[in-house]
């Protein structure tokens, strides 16, 4: 497939999870479509995806269901 950012024929989809929002808005979404490229190493989303995604959080109640997860806040610790 070719990266549409170098041009290069290096690029392949890969799957990936994202969080969107925070709080009573948080949605996770898996399995999203990333395009990759080897080459450059830039990743991107196709427009079909980003409308894709776009529905999935404005819809995240009907579409989504309740999972249990753990959650964990970054915290550096002093060098």
């Amino acid at each position: 497939m070719q990266c549409d950012i170098c041009g290069a024929q290096a690029a392949a989809i890969k799957k990936t999870t994202k969080s969107f929002g925070r709080g009573e808005k948080l949605v996770v979404i898996e399995n999203i479509p990333i395009v990759h490229c080897s080459r450059c190493h830039e990743s991107y989303l196709t427009a079909d995806t980003a409308r894709t995604l776009d529905r999935i959080r404005k819809n995240r109640r009907s579409l989504g269901k309740a999972k249990r997860v753990l959650v964990a806040s970054f915290k550096q610790s002093a060098a």
